[in-house]
């Protein structure tokens, strides 16, 4: 194997190493969302129960307000009861102080019922609060993990980049050139062997001048089908196999 091919094909390594890493990177920017959004629907969740226990003491203080003042109304009607001197005005007062007192009654049985979903609604909120910090914790934990991965990553893309400036520099300016153009077309196989008469890149069946000068070839050869750079080792087979 001619030298600039094994310092092409380090090249090539160390590239896939770079576009690996910041391909992982853009993935754990989509974990990071992945794991606030876990951490929101926890949020979600406690802020919602806490509503709905305001929601709950807000009608549980109204049906108050309305007891006691059909309270005060009993107060009043007793007061006319005791001035009056009309039976029929007496007996629409005393039907209005039990209607009134009706009144009491449904409002004690709403509040009753009010009370136990604030009972409810308290559990509600105790366990919607322990996954929240179990939530934030997870969160916390898994972000950390994440940063420090980045953070690996980063110093391995950026080591390689120096690695791979060393290598680039010790190849020629038209075969870099050549490389670096199918490099950024996104090739993951740029540097490819050939077995029975096909590029390793392509999979095509390459012309048979090619296939009988590469083996002797001491200059760098280009599939013409695909331009990836082809190679030949002692354990390929070049010969096309029978049918």
């Amino acid at each position: 194997m001619l030298d600039i091919i094994e310092t092409l094909l380090v090249l090539q390594d160390r590239d896939r190493t770079i576009v690996g890493g910041r391909e992982e990177i853009v993935g754990l920017e989509i974990e990071r969302t992945s794991v606030n959004a876990r951490s929101a629907d926890a949020e979600a969740a406690q802020a919602a129960a806490e509503q709905a226990g305001k929601e709950l003491e807000v009608k549980k203080n109204a049906l108050e307000v309305e007891a006691q003042s059909e309270q005060a109304k009993i107060i009043t009607y007793s007061k006319q009861q005791l001035e009056t001197k009309d039976n029929t005005q007496y007996r629409a007062l005393v039907k209005q102080i039990d209607d009134c007192k009706k009144n009491i009654s449904n409002f004690e049985t709403d509040e009753l019922m009010v009370l136990e979903e604030m009972d409810a609604n308290a559990e509600t909120q105790t366990q919607t609060q322990a996954d929240l910090a179990a939530a934030n914790q997870d969160k916390a934990n898994a972000l950390s993990e994440i940063d420090e991965r980045e953070t690996n990553l980063n110093q391995q893309i950026s080591d390689t980049e120096t690695l791979r400036a060393e290598t680039a520099a010790k190849i020629d300016e038209d075969t870099l050139a050549r490389y670096d153009r199918l490099l950024k077309k996104g090739r993951a196989n740029i540097v490819v062997g050939v077995e029975h008469s096909a590029c390793g890149g392509c999979h095509m069946k390459l012309p048979t001048a090619d296939v009988a000068n590469l083996k002797s070839s001491r200059e760098v050869n280009y599939c013409p089908n695909c331009s990836c750079i082809i190679y030949y080792t002692r354990d390929m087979n070049l010969a096309v196999e029978e049918a």
